[in-house]
């Protein structure tokens, strides 16, 4: 470590491998989505939503047009073709085969009342919300064989244009903020044997990880990934932060060590919008809604035909159960592992 930076060095190549530059052609996957999830590539951008994706024709889109998610994940798929990475939005469909009722309506806290719904269940018996059931598609992920895998918000993206950096430079270069205020050292937040790292809270709770980008590594680290994701998933937090913000992330401080587990991503100060056009990327978050059609529309207006041309259409969704990954990726093998430690 150099001052307050990690060295790209170490973890760059802890992170991945840069992988060849590709286009990827998905397709959708029975819930569940082991048996038909395709090939893995080095890195896996992911999204997690309950509501479909809207598709166009051709490149251009308007900010009427389209909902923000659909922008968004347009975006987000561009960002992981210019990298040469794996892209998905994973759409929550029950065991069934039924979609999850959608109700757009916006409560109070800006929310719409089909994100405070449940969406998938723990243990079998509490329902949580559909921001926790991103675990469930990390866990998907990183059993594909992944080295990295990055959830990201339906609000939120990462530009594939003029700041663009790779996931391991991104997270390199934002481990401290720019100006200094943090030391790297004195706030004990995470190295190059971190499995997660978490964009920053700034301006609400600077020092605090925002769950709304999380960056999980497989290969070396994908035993110590396992372990953090299950320990998260299982925490206790009661049946109002179960299904009301801040959802998963009050898990964080109760399950999870900074420095061992997790790392913030200090000067990734994506919440602020006077922040947005000098970051990589943007989380354009439910206390700045108004903004997010203007900002995801005039994002994606201002990027090249022929690279929109050169990465293609949207892909379709990936369908994915995810009470049923969480009860064979997150509880089972916790679960066996508890009763083998007791043997």
């Amino acid at each position: 470590v150099h001052g307050a930076r990690l060295s790209r060095l170490s973890l760059g190549m802890a992170l991945t491998r840069k992988p060849p530059r590709r286009v990827w052609t998905l397709r959708s996957a029975p819930p569940g989505g082991l048996s038909n999830f395709g090939r893995a590539g080095e890195v896996l951008i992911a999204m997690f939503d309950t509501r479909p994706l809207q598709r166009w024709a051709s490149g251009g889109v308007g900010a009427g047009s389209y909902d923000y998610w659909s922008l968004a994940a347009r975006l987000n798929q561009l960002y992981a073709c210019r990298h040469g990475y794996d892209f998905r939005y994973f759409l929550e469909v029950r065991a069934s085969g039924e979609a999850v009722p959608q109700v757009n309506v916006l409560d109070d806290s800006g929310n719409s009342p089909s994100k405070v719904a449940g969406t998938c269940l723990l243990r079998g018996a509490e329902w949580r919300a559909t921001s926790w059931c991103k675990l469930a598609a990390v866990a998907l992920g990183l059993s594909h064989g992944y080295r990295t895998v990055v959830m990201i918000d339906s609000d939120a993206f990462l530009r594939s244009g003029r700041l663009s950096l790779r996931i391991d430079e991104l997270v390199a270069d934002h481990v401290a903020k720019r100006h200094g205020e943090w030391s790297f050292a004195s706030q004990r937040n995470g190295g190059p044997r971190t499995p997660l790292w978490m964009a920053g809270n700034a301006p609400f709770k600077p020092a605090q990880p925002n769950a709304g980008l999380q960056v999980w590594r497989g290969g070396p680290l994908l035993n110590s990934s396992w372990d953090a994701l299950r320990r998260w998933w299982a925490a206790d937090v009661g049946d109002f932060h179960n299904r009301h913000h801040p959802y998963e992330q009050a898990g964080i401080n109760r399950t999870l060590e900074r420095g061992r587990d997790y790392g913030v991503l200090l000067g990734l100060e994506w919440l602020n919008k006077s922040e947005w056009r000098s970051l990589p990327a943007a989380h354009i978050s439910s206390v700045s809604r108004f903004d997010r059609m203007r900002v995801l529309a005039a994002t994606l207006a201002n990027i090249r035909g022929s690279f929109l041309q050169r990465c293609g259409q949207m892909p379709n969704a990936t369908s994915i159960d995810a009470t049923r990954t969480a009860e064979r990726l997150l509880e089972r093998r916790a679960t066996q592992s508890r009763e083998h430690a007791r043997e």
